[in-house]
């Protein structure tokens, strides 16, 4: 008998406990202090692989502005009442010191927080909980705060540039080889689609105060420079954007040696320099300026505030983000259902890179998701680069997104721009970094480069052209937008999309045609 009792106890001392299967492997449980958790929540628009397909059939039909509003809407519906059936237990929970520092989202429902290891069996028992991530992304919880007092004055220049008529010239402007080599210029021509209408959210470094890039910025209408949170949004002095990093509304870029961020910025929308060279891909189109690339409030914040493309020339490799890859997937999927195009350069991380990285692992989060463009990189003469970072990609072993394997892997890089050899906007000086850059213009706050090189300067390629689609056709949906810029692309390899190229060079003209007929 006792034989057979001890039998039974460890039979059922080795089974798993219930809910852990909802914890992330990477959580240790016998941790006496805090850790960094996600609870997801199980109420999702798109809960696991396969789902965002099946809302792209349902939603087809209706125009993005509709599709829109539908998804917020119901992405913040989900959020209130998850929470509304958790609040109990998470009240609880933070009264007896297991849990704190709560911060609710909604592009993905769930929360995160501060919890103790009990917290966190006793969470994944609830029904309201799907899964419960260790949050290699955490950030404090921390008030929207005011500038300091040089920010300030920074932005309150800004602000005055950004008032003044600009004077720029408009017509019988210079147009460097890469915006020609796409065809965009012949966009604005023909079709006249020059991007006018169109807000792209460009979530990197901030700009330097060159007017060039001033004059392209979207203003948020609710919001002044006074210290105050105008428009009841959280957030102080939003004018332009947002930092997310440091919770303040300075959008320059603070960095001593090159601004990443104004050439990316200076790619997709800026406006001519005082000689008239234009940088821009997509000329009229309006530029909103976020930091914070893996907060998810970045994500938040541009679908509520009217972005139609959201430019990242940010990504993470030879790092082990566990599941929570699954969590971004998740997130970016309700963006695009939300009408919001993702899309960023595909890496420097190629076979012959100095940075090289095994095949699989060359491009990573957030462009290894699937319905994020990734863009890889050829010189001039559309000879593959020796940096830009292959296909294919794989998400194996993730938790609800386990759909592609070795043997069934994701295709990528999606599609094909020039990375470098062209100018773009930068810190004044920083030529002198490197003694294979030139400057060819200067003006107050910039100055004009050719020098730096990387697929993040071929992401903002592709976030133009479909600002120039988006101004033919505004009610496009993120899905048929990248369908049709994979259709019209010029192939590079004589055997068809591939784990190189992708679909090949951006054709904009091609896009912009295809674009308009459904208009």
């Amino acid at each position: 008998m006792i034989y057979r009792n001890l039998l039974f106890f460890l039979h059922f001392s080795l089974l798993p406990l219930p809910g852990s299967e909802k914890i992330d492997a990477a959580i240790d449980l016998n941790k006496r202090d805090f850790s960094p958790v996600f609870v997801r929540m199980s109420d999702q628009l798109v809960t696991c692989a396969g789902e965002y397909e099946k809302q792209i059939i349902v939603r087809s039909d209706k125009t993005r502005s509709k599709n829109r509003k539908e998804v917020i809407g119901l992405l913040q519906q989900k959020a209130k009442d998850s929470w509304e059936a958790l609040n109990g237990t998470l009240s609880r929970l933070s009264k007896e010191g297991e849990i704190r520092n709560i911060r609710k989202f909604w592009v993905v429902n769930g929360f995160t927080c501060l919890a103790r290891a009990s917290a966190i069996r006793k969470l994944a028992n609830q029904p309201e909980v799907s899964m419960i991530y260790l949050d290699r992304f955490a950030q404090p919880v921390r008030q929207s705060s005011s500038m300091t007092a040089s920010q300030f004055q920074d932005m309150r220049n800004i602000l005055a540039e950004w008032r003044r008529k600009d004077s720029r010239p408009s017509k019988n402007v210079s147009i460097p080889w890469n915006v020609r080599e796409i065809g965009a210029n012949l966009a604005w021509k023909e079709v006249n689609a020059t991007g006018r209408g169109v807000k792209v959210a460009v979530i990197d470094t901030g700009i330097v105060p060159a007017p060039a890039l001033i004059h392209a910025l979207a203003k948020n209408p609710g919001e002044e420079l006074n210290g105050l949170d105008d428009d009841g949004n959280g957030l102080i002095d939003d004018l332009f954007g947002y930092d997310f990093k440091t919770n303040n509304g300075c959008v320059l870029d603070t960095s001593k040696t090159t601004s990443h961020g104004s050439a990316c910025a200076g790619i997709i929308a800026g406006r001519p320099s005082i000689s008239g060279l234009q940088t821009a891909i997509a000329p009229d189109a309006k530029i909103m300026l976020l930091k914070g690339g893996f907060d998810l409030r970045s994500l938040e914040y541009l679908m509520t505030n009217g972005a139609d493309i959201v430019s990242m020339s940010f990504m993470i490799v030879n790092r082990d983000l566990g599941q929570i890859r699954g969590l971004f997937r998740n997130a970016f999927e309700h963006l695009s259902l939300g009408g919001v195009l993702a899309v960023g350069g595909a890496g420097n991380y190629g076979p012959k890179s100095r940075r090289a990285m095994p095949t699989g692992k060359q491009i990573g989060l957030p462009k290894d998701i699937p319905c994020v463009l990734a863009i890889a990189g050829v010189d001039r003469s559309r000879k593959k680069l020796p940096f830009s970072s292959e296909g294919p990609c794989y998400w194996e072993g993730v938790k609800f997104f386990s759909d592609y394997s070795e043997s069934n892997p994701l295709l990528k890089p999606d599609l094909t721009a020039f990375p470098s050899g062209y100018p773009v906007w930068n810190l004044s000086g920083s030529h002198k970094i490197q003694n294979d850059w030139k400057e060819v213009e200067r003006e107050e706050g910039g100055s004009l480069i050719i020098g730096p090189a990387g697929n993040s300067f071929s992401g903002p390629h592709a976030a133009g052209v479909a600002a120039l689609m988006l101004s033919a056709n505004s009610e496009l949906n993120p899905w048929e937008i990248s369908e049709i810029l994979r259709e019209t692309a010029s192939d590079l390899d004589s055997e068809g999309p591939g784990s190189k190229f992708g679909y090949g060079l951006i054709d904009a003209l091609a896009a912009v045609l295809e674009a308009k007929k459904g208009n």
